[in-house]
């Protein structure tokens, strides 16, 4: 039996219960098993030119949509492993696929042995712990790897979209604006995009956001219980008291009078310990506690998991399945969960429920001992893991909520509340920290602390009342917390009535395993940067969102791609042939590339021409970032004269070609001009024919390299 983990780390882990390892290149051999493993994706999809030999990708090659994919190694040491792997599977009756349990570590694993052309058995072993019990109840319980194929077609329809849309769309983009002079390469992606949208539309409210004034009026009665004004709702205006005048007119009414207790309420409650933590539930807490980035967060627990102290990461399922529940015991000894005081194996809460369980559980410590070699954030981070666990076991928060309502008349009735949390049992809350929502936070209690007992109609005196002045607040940028609870809450955004419906119930933007990265992915591009903990957009991802709008406005649409995470989602769950998405998928691109092909307008200024005369002569910058024109009707080039087009380039530049260049031997003809072309190297050793002239540069035939073949797209 061949096994073929996901990382080296989790080949490790099954070797040490197999029993008898002996490391190899590439392998380790056991007493029952061979056990190799992938690295992560040894392969990856070829580039878009490779498909074309090599040669430049115009826009009217454009969408590229291989007939047969084609995958090759991600590089030497990744093909060193494959070599390893075509060599164990020469001798190998049966395969066990021992990938991550999800649609990416299906897919790794598959599209090797695939790539590799193997037909044999293949099984799959399935876990979300690498602690010893739970990987022997795995390889007990290996399942045909075929049962999981319609979940490898979910992660292989998943990089093919995402090829198609991100390669097309970004090679259309940026060929056009380098058309109009705007230089550089642009990147597109099917998340990248509409994240990169939430971050550029955050700033823009705040910077569009009025302050506006807006007032209220709090009292202080003798007994020092605070209660603030409830505002009829015929004063306000979008929901705001503006009139400050009539707030001070009240205010007096009320200094220094006797009102009455129109009611006094008082309801104990009590408040459930919150359920184990998603991956994304765990890089919001970590966030706002400790001050991780989602990145971050996503390392430890990896880390974490490969050293078996915790269950896998990457999970959006924040319940745990049913028949966990009696190990409960020795995990809360193995802790140390005796120290945090009441806490009781026996208890059952609400987080066991296999009906909640999806692919994976909730994160939770395994009870392994942690290695010594951990670092600070790591540490901290399985602190909250465990601290999350504990809480499961111990009681309820007991409380006591209180609310008065107090009546004072002068011109109107005025109706003033007061409101207050009595602490009666602390519960899990009596462990760690909480963090509350934001919007949590906003809650108005004036009181804050335990109210005196009244009776209805208690006479009661104002000892003081004071208007208090308020400014509307414009919302905060996004930090790694509320970008992914934007990214999870997606249908919050979306101003379609059933497509906010279908999000609400379904996916949201992005998965578990791709947030963290595409945060990183955006700051690493330059389209947006981090300025403490805040995420703000550059000059650079506000331009591209604003040109998308402009020319393919569903590519920056959160709700298009929600809804493409969702079909994945349908071809995992079989409700979704793999055929009909792909071709929705080619649509899209089609589409999108025409648009971004021909419908992006840049708004690049332009100069006259001092060749032919027309206003179409548009500042460059060269590779060593030296100023340049370029007319887009004549083609000819010019040097930088005080920002306006100088001397005619071209002329200098054929001197400096011949000698890099020297003889070029006979060629065919041009295309154009009929006339003799000459045969170049690139900067990169690769040749070229070019025609001087029209100054027209073509690659050669990619059949027959004697001939002239595509014309240069940096000349239309």
């Amino acid at each position: 039996m061949l096994i073929i983990a996901e990382k080296p780390s989790m080949a490790r882990s099954i070797a040490g219960v197999l029993g008898q390892p002996v490391q190899c290149e590439g392998f380790i051999t056991c007493a029952r098993a061979t056990v190799t493993w992938c690295a992560g994706h040894l392969l990856e999809q070829l580039q878009p030119e490779e498909y074309f030999g090599g040669a430049f990708i115009g826009r009217e090659d454009l969408p590229v949509v291989p007939d047969v994919w084609k995958l090759q190694a991600k590089d030497g040491r990744a093909q060193h492993q494959i070599n390893v792997i075509q060599s164990l599977l020469k001798d190998a009756r049966e395969v066990v696929n021992a990938g991550d349990a999800d649609r990416e570590g299906q897919l790794l694993v598959d599209e090797v042995l695939i790539h590799l052309g193997w037909k044999g058995k293949t099984l799959r072993l399935w876990t979300g712990s690498l602690d010893d019990e739970s990987l022997r109840r795995a390889l007990a319980s290996l399942k045909p790897n075929e049962a999981m194929h319609s979940l490898y077609e979910s992660a292989l329809a998943r990089q093919r979209a995402d090829w198609l849309l991100g390669y097309n769309a970004s090679i259309a983009f940026s060929r056009n604006l380098k058309a109009q002079g705007l230089e550089g390469g642009w990147s597109i992606g099917r998340v990248q995009t509409p994240t990169l949208a939430l971050i550029v539309d955050r700033m823009a409210q705040i910077k569009g956001h009025t302050r506006q004034d807006h007032y209220t009026i709090k009292i202080i009665l003798k007994d020092g219980t605070a209660a603030v004004w409830q505002i009829p709702d015929e004063l306000l205006t979008d929901g705001l008291m503006l009139d400050q005048r009539y707030a001070e007119q009240l205010a007096q009414e009320v200094d220094g009078k006797t009102g009455a207790v129109q009611s006094f309420v008082k309801r104990q409650g009590t408040r459930a310990a919150p359920l184990p933590y998603s991956l994304a539930a765990l890089q919001m807490e970590a966030n706002s506690r400790i001050g991780l980035s989602a990145k971050e967060t996503l390392e430890a627990a990896q880390a974490l998991y490969e050293a078996k102290a915790t269950t896998y990461p990457r999970t959006d399922c924040r319940h745990l399945p049913e028949e966990m529940h009696p190990d409960a015991a020795r995990i809360l000894q193995a802790i140390g969960a005796a120290s945090a005081g009441d806490v009781n194996p026996e208890r059952q809460h609400a987080a066991w429920n296999d009906r909640e369980i999806t692919a994976h559980h909730a994160i939770i410590p395994t009870g392994q001992a942690l290695p010594g070699n951990l670092n600070d954030k790591t540490q901290k981070v399985y602190d909250l893991i465990k601290e999350s666990y504990i809480r499961l076991f111990m009681a309820d928060e007991q409380f006591e909520q209180q609310q008065a309502i107090f009546e004072f008349h002068g011109s109107d009735q005025l109706i003033f509340k007061a409101t207050a949390k009595k602490i009666l049992q602390p519960g899990w809350t009596a462990l760690g920290q909480e963090v509350k929502d934001d919007e949590s936070q906003k809650a108005d209690d004036e009181s804050g602390k335990v109210l005196p007992g009244y009776t209805e109609g208690q006479p009661i005196q104002c000892e003081k009342a004071m208007v208090e002045a308020r400014q509307t607040k414009p919302p905060k940028p996004y930090n790694d917390k509320t970008l992914i609870a934007a990214m999870i809450g997606i249908h919050k955004l979306v101003t379609d009535p059933k497509l906010k419906a279908r999000l609400k119930e379904t996916s949201g933007l992005g998965t578990e395993a791709t947030r963290a990265a595409m945060i990183e992915t955006l700051i690493e591009r330059g389209y947006t940067e981090r300025k403490n903990k805040e995420i703000h957009p550059t000059e650079r991802g506000i331009r591209l969102i604003i040109l998308l709008r402009q020319s393919c406005p569903t590519l920056t649409d959160p709700g298009e791609t929600a809804i493409q995470e969702d079909a994945l989602a349908d071809i995992a769950a079989k409700k979704l042939p793999f055929g009909k998405f792909m071709e929705n998928a080619i649509e899209k691109t089609r589409s999108a590339t025409q648009a971004l092909s021909n419908q992006v307008d840049a708004n690049v200024p332009t100069a006259p021409c001092p060749a032919c005369g027309k206003d179409d002569c548009i500042q460059l910058k060269s590779k060593a970032g030296n100023l340049y024109w370029k007319c887009r009707a004549c083609q000819a080039a010019f040097g930088d004269h005080h920002g306006q087009p100088g001397r005619l380039f071209e002329k200098r530049q054929e001197n400096t070609e011949n000698k890099n260049n020297p003889a070029p031997e006979p060629c065919p003809a041009c295309p154009r001009c009929k006339q003799k072309t000459g045969k170049y190297l690139t900067r990169n050793d690769k040749p070229y024919f070019r025609c001087a002239q029209c100054n027209q540069s073509y690659w050669p035939d990619f059949k027959d390299k004697a001939k002239i073949g595509k014309a240069w797209e940096t000349t239309k």
